[in-house]
């Protein structure tokens, strides 16, 4: 169950550097002076030097260590065995009742940019993260239904949730981008999106994802030419491709987890059909009621059982980021012309992200 659970976060796990790392800075000069710019790229990198203003070097290689954590919500969830048959009237999202459901993310990633034009610049992503996922759910039983106490809803809940241990996995992502900044004297703003394609063995789909983000900061030039950029701005983050995710598991794979929440549901239903054979004979619906119950009741003994000797369970999912937006405080240190180091942070109720890492700029 845990590794089935696991599929709604795998989203987190595309390790994406989410921005441009170097800064652009375009200053205001009319100026005209005489000297050659040497580089096949940005286009219009002459008429730029014309005026006066220096350009990065317009080819970079990124190294970036990226740290994510982020609260997810489950809307759909689908357990199938054998030919086809499931559990959808008693284990869905509403009656599993996940308590918290916590994704983090840690890896490397590697990314090559290019400035296309002095103001625009393209890059591409591939990144191996490894991820770990905590979940806990409170199975509860809701009756819908006008009950001899006169409820139209009766809410019945495991008292203690279920914890999950931890789920280790791993994913694999490429991806593309676009940074376009503009600059005046030593302020700049910068505008980022891009699209990453995420693949794992648990998953039969790629989810496709997009991060947009916007930053305006201030950059510092030391005696010694070195410069320090610093500033402010805000993330987006959603899927594109909002459909439910497919698989299949063995399973061994859903070990124990599954187990104890079929435990629950069996512990709650036999609380109602005691409730039910309290009643006085004659209670109205009394006889369908228990029919109904102890139908359920086989029918989640005979889950426990294919749970436990089934060789494959198939499944399906629908996963929800809670918090979409974050907001993100970070610097870029240049060396030199060819060195950069740069470091940010992201928070918001529900999500944390950290992003460090080093850059190597070049022409030619």
């Amino acid at each position: 169950m845990k590794k089935t659970i696991l599929i709604i976060f795998i989203m987190v796990f595309t390790i994406t550097s989410y921005a441009q790392s170097g800064i652009q800075l375009l200053k205001s000069d009319t100026t005209t002076v005489k000297k050659v710019y040497p580089y096949v790229l940005p286009f219009w990198g002459q008429a730029v030097t014309d005026r006066n203003i220096d350009l990065q070097l317009p080819f970079g290689l990124n190294v970036n260590y990226v740290y994510n954590q982020m609260n997810l919500e489950l809307t759909y969830f689908s357990l199938n065995f054998y030919n086809g048959q499931n559990l959808d009237e008693i284990i869905n999202p509403e009656t599993l009742n996940f308590t918290k459901t916590i994704a983090t993310a840690q890896g490397v990633n590697l990314r090559a940019d290019a400035w296309i034009l002095p103001f625009l610049n393209l890059y591409g992503i591939y990144s191996r993260g490894r991820g770990s996922t905590e979940v806990a759910f409170q199975p509860q039983k809701v009756e819908n239904d006008l009950g001899p106490n006169g409820n139209l809803m009766e809410i019945t809940t495991l008292e203690k949730p279920i914890d999950v241990d931890p789920v280790y996995f791993t994913s694999n992502t490429l991806g593309i981008g676009a940074t376009a900044v503009y600059g005046w004297d030593d302020y700049f703003i910068s505008l980022d999106g891009n699209l990453t394609w995420s693949t794992s063995d648990l998953l039969e789909e790629t989810i496709v994802f997009f991060v947009g983000s916007a930053r305006v900061g201030r950059r510092i030039t030391f005696r010694n030419g070195m410069k320090l950029a610093v500033y402010i701005g805000a993330m987006y983050r959603n899927f594109v491709n909002r459909e439910n995710n497919t698989g299949s598991l063995a399973a061994p794979e859903l070990d124990e987890a599954m187990i104890k929440a079929v435990d629950g549901f069996l512990t709650i239903n036999q609380r109602q059909i005691d409730f039910w054979e309290s009643m006085p004979d004659g209670t109205p619906g009394k006889d369908e009621k228990l029919a109904e119950l102890n139908a359920r009741n086989d029918k989640l003994e005979s889950a426990k059982d294919r749970i436990k000797n089934s060789n494959a369970i198939n499944y399906s999912i629908r996963k929800e980021i809670i918090n979409c937006w974050s907001t993100q405080v970070g610097f870029n240190f240049e060396f030199s012309e060819h060195w950069m180091y740069r470091g940010e942070l992201g928070y918001r109720e529900g999500q944390k992200f950290f992003m460090t890492g080093l850059q190597y700029r070049f022409g030619f």
